[in-house]
């Protein structure tokens, strides 16, 4: 995780340019629609058939792992900064966090394996409400403060230790988020990104992700 400086030496300057928000805000879209997508291919599941029961509670664990990772991250980094930075948004971010709490509970009971599918579905769509809520006060009332105060230079720092450490999820992350992304985002992404990233995601990563997306959804 990223250990913010003191927040003057993060603080955005007015002649600088605000942080690129659009893979943030892209992960925040894909969340929103995906756990209750999710609950929808479990109920339709044929309960005999295991293998398609345990691609699917693959892809689940892909889900709160890096939904856990996006929380931490930002517990023990943005909003930490975000305090020094913006004193008076105390209150909302320590809403935030509250939520984080509240969900972490849900993605404790969907982390237990074994469950029936039923009851994985409705721990899912209970975590599709809280987290919907939960992004809904984040980009109206956060996300115009990051832009305003967050240094460009911090935020790009704590993206590319971001994806580092996703280590083994990072291929179907990225293609999950490109897969996600209207066309002008998906554009930006892919000019951003690290060459190498971009060749991997047309060689091999987009295949996989295709792959999955067919075995769990059908």
């Amino acid at each position: 995780m990223t250990t913010p400086k003191t927040p003057a030496q993060n603080r955005r300057r007015p002649d600088e340019p605000a942080p690129d928000l659009v893979a943030f805000l892209l992960f925040h879209a894909g969340l929103r629609f995906e756990y209750a997508r999710l609950a929808d291919a479990l109920e339709r599941c044929d309960p005999r058939d295991e293998r398609r029961r345990a691609v699917v509670d693959e892809h689940l664990a892909l889900l709160l792992r890096v939904l856990h990772h996006h929380h931490a991250e930002e517990d023990e980094a943005i909003w930490p900064l975000l305090r020094g930075l913006v004193p008076e948004a105390a209150p909302v971010l320590d809403r935030l966090e509250a939520d984080h709490q509240e969900m972490d509970a849900v993605i404790g009971r969907l982390s237990a394996g074994g469950r029936p599918a039923g009851e994985v579905a409705t721990d899912l769509r209970a975590l599709d409400r809280l987290l919907n809520a939960h992004l809904d006060l984040e980009e109206s009332e956060v996300v115009p403060l990051i832009r305003e105060h967050v240094s460009a230079v911090w935020w790009d720092a704590s993206a590319k230790k971001v994806i580092k450490s996703h280590g083994r999820d990072l291929p179907m992350l990225a293609a999950w988020l490109i897969d996600t992304a209207t066309p002008a985002d998906r554009e930006h992404l892919l000019a951003t990104v690290p060459v190498v990233m971009r060749v991997l995601y047309r060689l091999s990563w987009r295949r996989a992700y295709e792959r999955r997306m067919s075995q769990v959804y059908g």
